[in-house]
Parts: structure tokens; C-alpha cells; sequence
């Protein structure tokens, strides 16, 4: 299942899966049919200001929900391991409050020394919890082999243990969801769709992107070519994309239409070419990596 992280403001015009930010909080979600809400602990954490569990668990109050992530306290690869491990118990304390009030999906945060994200993980498995949501996995996705490989190794073995709803948090780059999917995690969430767009980035069905605007570029990348708008367009048209009217330039001067392009793109191109990757969701704003959760 791919999760669409929507901030304040944002409107999605067609029925998806919808994960919002108790930081940024938006009661526009009419159209989403799953809603699961994020604490924003990754955002705080960037900020140095972790929200008290009260006023998160009054956020979470304030809106119906089909899950609720933990208020946590995500872990940094370069923490040195005492550091980690005060984030992960403060994490666990938080998730122990928060529970008395509403029940809320417990985040086991992976670090470099698996052996630490192993014993949180014993703990929040004694409480049976429905769903599991993996945290602080983004930077590891991201950095080079061993560290993928450590977290995959990681994700392997929690689904031959774990037999509930797995969510990777910010993890739902279309580079990474298949590969999440074959390894048996459940759902994911990234803020993808509207930080690429942010950036004047289309993404391109199956995977890749390209810049379409005349903005300097930032982080690299290829600018699109004549025959990969076409190829995008059709892909668009062929799906039932609803706004396709001016299609080539709205592409190259509204973020908004970038980012509508985008979440399209995500939640079809990989459920059309990767019928078991359509098994996992996708957010770009709810809490890292794609900087969209944990």
C-alpha cells in the first residue's frame, strides 16, 4: 500500500491513501480512503523540539484515523550508540503513554548496531501490536551497500517473526517500494510526489525522474526529454489521469500540477508494471528521507 503524505493545504482530487502530520495538521482529507496520521517526530527532530505526547495525542483526537503512529523519537545514523539508545527508550516511554489514550503504532527505529534496534524491537513485540511501523530507516535506504544491506537483513528476518502490518516510514521512493514489497513489508509513505515537484522534477512511471522547469537544478539529475513528456502524457491518458488539459505547460510552471502528476504516477505506474509492489504504500511529508517520515 502506498501512502500519499499530505501536508496543511494540500488536496489530492481523486480517492488515495492519505498520511497526515500532527505538525502540520489538515483536516482537508475527505477524499482519502485510508488515513493514518504521523506524529511528525522526524520534522521535530530536525527543529531540535520534540512536541510533548499530550499535544500529539490531542491532534490525534481531533481527527478519525485508521492508524496512528507513536510520537517518536527517531534515532540519527551518526548518533553515537548511547545517544541512540536514550532516543529509542524515550521512544518506547512515549509510546507506553500515548497508548493509554489511543492506540497507537509502536516505531522500532533501525541503527547501525542492529543489536540495539533488536531489543526495542523484543519489547514492543511483548505488547502484540496489530501494525509495526520501521523507523529512521531512510538515511540506511539511501547511503551506501552495507548499510541497505544491513536494513534489508533487518526487514527479512522481522517478517519471518512478525506476522502483523509492517510500515517502512518515509520510505516510499519508487527507486525502493518493489523492493520493500518483495520483502514482505506491508505499506510505506513519502513526501516524493511533492518534494520532486518542489524541486521542478517530474517522476516517471516505473521509476526515474527528470526536470522539466528552467530553474537551476539541485541534487543533480537529467532534464526530460521531448519524447519522455510524450511517453509520461500517454501513461497519463492511458490510466485516466483527470487533468490532463495543458498538460506540457502546466508541467513546467505549476508545483501543484507537478506534484498531482507525481502521486499519480506513484500510486499507478508501479501497481500497473509491479503487480506485487502494488502490496505497499507511499507519503512525502509525513516523517523522513525522502524526508516525508522517520
Amino acid at each position: 500500500m502506498i501512502i500519499l503524505l499530505t501536508l496543511d493545504g494540500d488536496v489530492i482530487p481523486w480517492e488515495s491513501n492519505c498520511m497526515l502530520n500532527a505538525l502540520f495538521f489538515s483536516r482537508a482529507h475527505a477524499g482519502c480512503k485510508i488515513v493514518w496520521v504521523d506524529s511528525g517526530g522526524y520534522q521535530a527532530m530536525r527543529h531540535g523540539v520534540i512536541p510533548p505526547v499530550y499535544s500529539v495525542i490531542g491532534v490525534y483526537k481531533r481527527v478519525e484515523a485508521d492508524a496512528y503512529i507513536a510520537p517518536d523519537v527517531p534515532p540519527l545514523p551518526s548518533d553515537p550508540p548511547e545517544v541512540a539508545e536514550k532516543k529509542m527508550e524515550a521512544s518506547y516511554v512515549r509510546y507506553v503513554e500515548a497508548s493509554r489514550h489511543v492506540e497507537v503504532v509502536p516505531v522500532v527505529h533501525f541503527y547501525r548496531d542492529v543489536r540495539l534496534t533488536l531489543r526495542y524491537l523484543r519489547r514492543y513485540l511483548d505488547h502484540s501490536p496489530p501494525r509495526l511501523a520501521v523507523g529512521a530507516a531512510v538515511p540506511y535506504l539511501f547511503s551506501r551497500a552495507p548499510g541497505r544491506r544491513r536494513l534489508y537483513a533487518f526487514l527479512r528476518e522481522l517478517r519471518r517473526e512478525y506476522r502483523g502490518h509492517i510500515h517502512v516510514l518515509g520510505a516510499g521512493a519508487p527507486s525502493v517500494i518493489a523492493r520493500l514489497a518483495a520483502l514482505g513489508v506491508d505499506s510505506t509513505d513519502s513526501a516524493t510526489w511533492r518534494l520532486k515537484a518542489a524541486y521542478g522534477k517530474v517522476i516517471l512511471p516505473g521509476g526515474g525522474e527528470r526536470h522539466v522547469t528552467n530553474r537551476a537544478k539541485k541534487f543533480g539529475g537529467k532534464t526530460a526529454t521531448e519524447e519522455e513528456l510524450e511517453a509520461l502524457y500517454s501513461f497519463l491518458k492511458e490510466t485516466g489521469f483527470p487533468a490532463l488539459d495543458g498538460f506540457y505547460e502546466r508541467i513546467r510552471t505549476s508545483f501543484k500540477y507537478r506534484a498531482l502528476v507525481n502521486a499519480w504516477v506513484i500510486q499507478y505506474s508501479l501497481s500497473r508494471d509491479q503487480p506485487h509492489a502494488a502490496n505497499t504504500s507511499s507519503s512525502g511529508a509525513g516523517s523522513g528521507g525522502d524526508s516525508s517520515g522517520d
